[in-house]
């Protein structure tokens, strides 16, 4: 694990990762952006990662089809917290079985997605 908390934020609106990067660097995070789920594919070769938050609709990979080849990658992997605006039951569900911690609806409370986010990035850690 590394020292410090490192997010990777897959993403392909540049103006939401803009944000979501600013609301989590603001917790301390170190944040790292990948645009789709190849290039954070190629990412997670780079570096070690305490979290994913993963949008589902992108383009080259989406989310499930990332999800699918992060299950098939061996060795030990962060949790994905997915992040879509596309959050049905079956959707949530969907994402569950294929390996999410966690599901979150777009657009996005920044309180409760930040508390999510440590949540999942220091499990067990429970706020003062």
């Amino acid at each position: 694990m590394t020292e410090y908390r490192r997010i990777l934020l897959v993403e392909d609106d540049p103006l939401l990762s803009e944000l979501l990067e600013m609301c989590l660097v603001a917790e301390g995070l170190d944040v790292d952006h990948a645009g789709d789920g190849l290039a954070a594919l190629r990412k997670l070769d780079e570096g070690e990662f305490n979290l994913i938050v993963l949008d589902l609709m992108m383009p080259f990979m989406d989310g499930f089809a990332f999800l699918k080849q992060l299950a098939a990658t061996p060795g030990e992997k962060p949790p994905v917290l997915v992040l879509s605006a596309n959050t049905d039951a079956q959707t949530a569900e969907r994402a569950r079985k294929c390996g999410a911690a966690a599901v979150a609806r777009k657009p996005v409370n920044h309180e409760e997605f930040v508390a999510l986010v440590l949540s999942l990035v220091e499990p067990g850690q429970d706020e003062a």
